[in-house]
């Protein structure tokens, strides 16, 4: 409804430590700079003999970085949200749901951008790790948000970030959980990812240790 701002819309406030010093609406937030709290899931499993991560191709739809290769679900964090609150993203986006207790946490991360919508973005993400093997054909897209998903196999993902190749293969599903479905190979390079170089790098080699069932485990 015009005028009025719903609980999603509100997010937490966080000084230079991460407290919490207010709430005011996402536009707000965005508009002023503020830190404020993010969910980021990253999806792993295993197809076959093979370690996958699930990468989602954002909208074109997206005001920030459409069509670009992003992690998993990502989303805001509502005022009073705690971090595991944000597996709900894992449904809006995906179509599935996880129990936040399956949510291996990898720490904190705190980024500085412009979010490729042109206004200071200050966020301090929550990271996790899950760890589900259904198949991509059985995700149902929030199209708005998400228009295919695909596995990339972890070990040829770190050669394309090591820079041993300039492009690797994926393999996903187009508009999943719908009549328009279908089965789709991209060839990607580091250009068609969110930015975030290190972070990519991290996150894909704690995802390995992850499934090879090795720790620590930290972002």
């Amino acid at each position: 409804m015009a005028g009025s701002a719903t609980r999603a819309e509100m997010l937490d406030v966080l000084d230079d430590m991460g407290r919490i010093i207010g709430t005011k609406s996402r536009a707000a937030v965005h508009r002023d700079g503020d830190w404020h709290r993010v969910f980021h899931c990253q999806v792993v499993a295993i197809r076959g003999s093979k370690e996958v991560v699930v990468l989602q191709r954002r909208s074109h739809l997206k005001a920030a970085f459409p069509r670009l290769f992003d992690i998993s679900a990502a989303g805001h964090l509502a005022a009073g949200e705690e971090p595991t609150d944000g597996v709900r993203e894992l449904e809006e986006e995906l179509g599935f749901t996880a129990a936040p207790k399956n949510l291996v946490p990898l720490g904190t991360r705190r980024l500085v951008d412009d979010n490729g919508e042109g206004h200071l973005n200050r966020e301090i993400t929550s990271v996790f790790l899950l760890r589900d093997d259904r198949p991509l054909a059985d995700y149902v897209l929030q199209r708005t948000e998400v228009d295919a998903v695909f596995d990339a196999r972890i070990d040829e993902f770190l050669e394309l970030l090591a820079g041993t190749v300039k492009s690797i293969q994926i393999k996903g599903v187009l508009h999943a959980g719908s009549l328009e479905a279908q089965d789709t190979v991209e060839q990607i390079s580091l250009e068609d990812l969110v930015p975030g170089f290190e972070y990519w790098k991290t996150l894909m080699i704690m995802s390995q240790r992850f499934v090879r069932k090795q720790l620590p485990l930290s972002i």
